[in-house]
């Protein structure tokens, strides 16, 4: 079976201290994209300068400047743009792990799938953060059991004829616009599939900026809606885009106990 060729498309907004560090995971990776596309949405920072300054790693690597900042509507130029058969959405914060894209391609070509997503591990070694990504992760097991599937933000493959067909994301959602993208291609007849293995870490910035409470509401709620109304929020207060939030980052606490992180990993190996 032929390659997979993989469009990486990743959405920016004052990200000059995040993105290099998802760049690098792309350039480390075993197999390469057939192109990267960072769409920047007028960063007021140096963020389109750190992302050309990696086009000797990454040859492939196109920066398209929007003219605005919109998650969905940056997401949807870097989507008309490409040229690869399956467009990988990811977050501008998220760390790919090194295996991410041949595992990737090895799922794809293993059956017939056109939308999948995976777990995520958390980009710190605290209780709270681990805690936190268990959770997330047990939503996104919760919505394939129940029948009310969604794809999160920060790792979205879509297959590219799928993602045009579907119209791509609604421009007009503020919040929750990828879990709006998969109630209209479950509406369609297309699954999701998940890969229970963790193929990109997952900023925990939001929370530590925020608190643990704030942002694990929000995705909670969010996804509970989802679950059980198939409805989605068009908008959510003080859920706000790009790096500018996070410049002032609050130091990570490690005031829980190593054998409590081992115990929640032990836990989503026993569930699944």
């Amino acid at each position: 079976m032929a390659k997979p060729a993989i469009s990486i498309i990743i959405p920016a907004l004052n990200e000059e201290k995040f993105l290099p560090n998802l760049l690098s995971s792309i350039a480390g990776q075993t197999e390469q994209p057939l192109e990267v596309i960072v769409v920047d949405g007028k960063s007021r920072d140096k963020t389109v300068a750190a992302a050309r300054g990696f086009k000797n790693k990454l040859p492939s690597l196109r920066v398209i400047v929007a003219d605005r900042a919109s998650l969905p509507y940056q997401r949807n130029l870097g989507a008309k743009a490409a040229r690869g058969q399956w467009n990988v959405f990811v977050d501008a914060d998220t760390v790919l792990q090194p295996y991410c894209l041949k595992r990737l391609e090895a799922v794809i070509a293993s059956g017939d799938m056109r939308f999948i997503t995976a777990w995520g591990s958390p980009d710190s070694g605290t209780g709270q953060d681990a805690l936190s990504t268990l959770v997330y992760n047990l939503l996104i097991e919760a919505g394939i059991l129940l029948k009310r599937p969604f794809s999160p933000g920060p790792f979205t493959v879509i297959k590219r004829d799928v993602f045009m067909q579907v119209g791509g994301y609604d421009e007009q959602l503020e919040f929750g616009e990828d879990q709006n993208m998969t109630v209209r291609l479950i509406a369609m007849g297309i699954q999701l599939a998940v890969i229970r293995e963790t193929l990109y870490i997952w900023s925990m910035r939001r929370f530590r900026a925020q608190g643990l409470f704030r942002p694990l509401r929000a995705y909670v709620l969010s996804s509970l809606t989802i679950l059980f109304t198939k409805n989605n929020f068009r908008s959510m207060p003080g859920y706000v885009m790009g790096g500018h939030v996070y410049q002032k980052r609050k130091p990570i606490r490690r005031t829980v106990m190593k054998d409590f992180e081992r115990k929640l990993k032990k836990i989503i190996g026993d569930l699944f």
